[in-house]
């Protein structure tokens, strides 16, 4: 009997499509990939623009207020009254405090202090503590050889990147968000595996996915209103660019791509899932290029490269 994971969906959003020599479940598998891949690798840019009109704080505890609000309405639609037990008040902290307030509200905190691309790289660093944490608990699978290899490709691939941006690192204000955004992506690799090892999921699936995103959002507006930003905040400065990368980032970004996450988390893999980290500041560079105009060198596309290269490795790895 497998055991559900605590986020797990029965079955993927989209609708069953069959191609030739492809199975269905593996057409929601690469489907869901995608979502991750281009959802999560835009939020930095969404958060580039959202940023202008809303502070840090603000903005993250608004993203999770909003999207738990508009979960709490499916839940209710799909599973009427909530009947959430302690257990799942201990996932609701595990995935609201670690995963959600100190992860993403930490990359929120990067970006606003960093330049977008740089904090997309920093998050590259997410695989690297999975595979620590997958080969030192216990009744985990060991990553295989290829894993090891694919994950130090990337790592050079970052390391590159980041060469191109050691001016940014000798900026005390810019190098503490940096440390930041590390802690963030050990604090999401970490609350991965405890929702993984948790055993029983929520009793009720939507609306454990609200609870803590509501969670979160309480949390993070608290800290706002603790450090004066919610004081300093004025909806006045609110732009239709800022408006409309915030919705963005409610929608798409997590009522979407959260639930879909989850998905992957249990009929995949954590360290194959985590390869988001990846292939997402990819698609903020090239977000940035296309659209805020940053200049793409001949380094930074080898730097690319290697990091893709790591991708596959990574994924042909955890299939074999």
């Amino acid at each position: 009997m497998s055991i559900q994971h605590p986020l797990a969906l029965r079955r993927p959003f989209w609708p069953r499509l069959a191609l030739p020599g492809i199975s269905r479940h593996t057409l929601a598998v690469l489907a869901g990939f995608a979502v991750l891949y281009l959802g999560w690798g835009s939020t930095f840019l969404a958060n580039h623009l959202a940023l202008a009109g809303f502070p840090s704080l603000v903005l993250a505890g608004l993203r999770f207020l909003l999207a738990g609000l508009l979960l709490a309405g499916l839940a209710w639609q799909r599973a009427g009254g909530m009947r959430l037990g302690w257990h799942d008040a201990r996932l609701m902290v595990i995935g609201g405090v670690l995963m959600l307030s100190i992860g993403q509200g930490a990359m929120v905190y990067g970006v606003q202090h960093l330049p977008s691309g740089l904090a997309a790289l920093v998050c590259t660093s997410l695989p690297l503590w999975t595979v620590v944490l997958q080969s030192l608990l216990p009744n985990e699978r060991r990553p295989a050889p290829v894993v090891l290899f694919g994950l130090g490709m990337s790592v050079v691939g970052m390391a590159a990147l980041l060469g191109s941006r050691l001016d940014v690192l000798q900026d005390r204000d810019r190098l503490g968000a940096v440390a930041v955004l590390v802690l963030a992506q050990l604090a999401w690799a970490w609350g991965s595996f405890l929702f993984r090892r948790a055993g029983r999921g929520y009793s009720q699936v939507w609306w454990g996915m609200s609870a803590q995103m509501l969670l979160a959002g309480v949390i993070l507006l608290g800290l706002a209103a603790l450090t004066g930003q919610w004081q300093a905040f004025r909806w006045s400065a609110v732009n239709a660019d800022s408006a409309w990368a915030l919705g963005y980032l409610v929608l798409v970004v997590t009522v979407l791509a959260y639930p879909v996450y989850f998905w992957l988390l249990r009929v995949t893999s954590p360290t194959l899932v985590s390869t988001f980290a990846f292939v997402a500041p990819l698609v903020a560079v090239a977000l940035g290029v296309g659209v805020l105009g940053e200049t793409l060198t001949m380094a930074m596309l080898g730097a690319a490269g290697l990091i893709l290269l790591g991708v596959v490795a990574v994924t042909l790895g955890q299939r074999a």
